[in-house]
């Protein structure tokens, strides 16, 4: 058995399931902090170059670029600078 849906109930019901699709994967993407150039954290970062904070500190002593906050105690890693100092590698 077919459903046939009028041609204007198909386009609203195709609307409406794009816009919740893209409000999720908005929402994804805030969550995941994949709009933000920044990480914060030796932990973020090695999640999200996917390696071991073994390789991560290795890659620090190396020069990868990173932006302390000694007062706070914290530390930030530029997407940017980080894709560019491997891709030099």
């Amino acid at each position: 058995m077919q459903v046939q849906l009028p041609k204007e109930q198909e386009q609203a019901l195709y609307k409406h399931v794009s816009d919740v699709l893209s409000k999720a994967v908005d929402n994804v993407e805030q969550k995941a902090n994949l709009n933000t150039p920044w990480i914060k954290g030796k932990k973020q970062a090695c999640k999200w170059l996917n390696v071991s904070p073994q390789s991560l500190n290795k890659l620090m002593t190396r020069g990868l670029p990173v932006h302390y906050l000694d007062d706070m105690g914290i530390c930030f890693f530029n997407k940017r600078e980080v894709t560019k100092y491997l891709l030099e590698q």
